[in-house]
């Protein structure tokens, strides 16, 4: 019998070593950057959003090293990577001569086309990732962690600066304008992110299994994520936050007998409820009171007159560029010919409404793109909730991470509606983060693509 070539047997113990080395450092690299992102104001800067991307082109190169040391492991597709990737490709078709006229392009804003070209493909590096990595029981049960973890320090983080506020972000950064909470420069995008880290604890209050000695635990976390949201004045946040509560009173009663396995009262579940309602009304009911009472009104943020106003010109804008919109990124660019300012007295940097700017953006070739996606999200929301439904043997934490992450999503959606947060990297990148972890066991791949090594 043959022996092995010496340079074979170092290679196969060399890929032996790296392989469980590389997929720790790509889970390790895609937690930290879950954690960095909202901390960098967002990521909405030139310098934050230049490391994301980069960093977003390590990925790659540590997933494809990964793939190819092992040749059991197959790439994992999911279907959901294709309405993002014809984004991209839009984008991309945007930028192409295709006149003599100035600008030559689809675009009206070539450069801002392509930032967003180039960020959007850092979107889809990182969705791919966790797609293929965010498979395991323990890797999922790890980013549960850090992302209840981080939503409970952000809270408390936000609501602390609330109280000491001195007009500076993280007490040391001075603002010349902006409405800020925690983090952000803006608290819609604060309460943006914290309704969808929000779903995944308390989904798992409720679904989870907890235990009695740890409900407590979960109870505190969820209760301040909730309440950090009506404490940043939000309204969309706040309607975003109901809304989920809604949904999840509609699953916990639809799987009635899967709530009592999970050993939680009815009256547990309601009593955080009531918790959040409660410690947020004590911190600032006032200004919670008056933020409703004063809808029509201006003062220093956009009012609902103002979005009304907004959306009225974005329309109009669509309707002049109805096949392929003005170019992704464009709006800003574009926006003054067709209205005037923010409150601020700056020019209008989004529509306020993410739905709408993607028809501004993309016209109708990105709405299509946009249903698409959303179909795609419905029909997996489908196959999902049939498995609860029916699957005796699904595990309580992948149950939960499932219905957390779909109510995450929604939540989101719903506020899309009123502000932009899918156009803010951290909460663009937080979103597909949870469509990953919606779309982790989701068995309707293509067998030949996918293994879990």
């Amino acid at each position: 019998m043959k022996k092995a070539p010496p340079s074979r047997t170092i290679g196969a113990s060399l890929r032996r070593v790296l392989q469980p080395a590389l997929r720790r450092l790509i889970v390790a690299d895609l937690l930290a950057v879950l954690i960095c992102a909202p901390l960098a104001y967002g990521t909405v800067e030139a310098w934050s959003v230049t490391l994301f991307e980069l960093n977003a082109l390590l990925l790659a190169v540590l997933l494809a090293l990964r793939l190819a040391l092992n040749p059991e492991a197959r790439f994992r597709f999911h279907r959901l990577m294709l309405p993002l990737a014809a984004l991209l490709l839009l984008g991309v078709a945007q930028l192409i001569p295709v006149s003599a006229q100035s600008p030559p392009t689809l675009s009206l804003d070539p450069f801002a086309t392509w930032q967003t070209v180039v960020k959007l493909l850092a979107l889809l590096i990182y969705f791919i990732v966790a797609v293929n990595v965010l498979r395991s029981h323990s890797r999922l049960r790890l980013t549960f962690m850090v992302l209840a973890w981080l939503g409970f320090a952000l809270a408390f983080f936000g609501i602390m600066q609330k109280l000491t506020w001195n007009g500076r972000l993280y007490w040391v950064r001075p603002l010349s304008h902006g409405a800020p909470f925690g983090p952000f420069v803006n608290y819609n995008h604060f309460a943006g992110l914290m309704e969808m880290l929000f779903a995944l604890p308390f989904a798992y209050l409720l679904f989870g299994g907890v235990s009695r000695e740890k409900r407590s635990l979960w109870f505190f976390v969820s209760v301040m994520m909730a309440a950090s949201i009506i404490v940043s004045l939000s309204r969309g946040g706040m309607l975003a936050l109901g809304i989920e509560i809604i949904a999840f009173g509609f699953i916990s009663r639809t799987l009635r007998r899967r709530w009592r396995a999970a050993g939680i009262p009815r009256a547990f579940a309601l009593s955080a409820l009531a918790a959040i309602a409660l410690l947020a009304l004590w911190i600032s009911y006032d200004q919670v009171a008056a933020r409703w009472k004063n809808l029509s009104s201006g003062g220093l943020e956009l009012s609902v007159a103002g979005r009304l106003e907004a959306w009225r010109n974005s329309w109009q804008m669509f309707r002049e560029h109805p096949v392929a919109g003005v170019g992704l990124g464009a709006f800003p660019t574009v926006y003054p010919a067709y209205g005037q300012s923010s409150a601020y007295r700056e020019r209008l940097e989004q529509a306020h409404n993410d739905y709408l700017q993607l028809l501004t953006d993309g016209g109708i070739i990105g709405g299509a793109i946009g249903l698409w996606f959303l179909v795609e999200l419905l029909l997996l929301a489908r196959r999902q909730w049939q498995r609860i439904s029916a699957d005796q043997t699904i595990s309580r934490l992948e149950r939960s991470l499932i219905i957390g992450s779909f109510v995450a999503i929604l939540g989101l959606l719903i506020h899309s509606f009123t502000d932009f947060n899918l156009q803010i990297t951290s909460n663009a990148l937080f979103f597909l983060i949870m469509v990953a972890i919606a779309a982790s066991s989701d068995h309707r791949q293509s067998e030949s693509l996918t293994a879990d090594h």
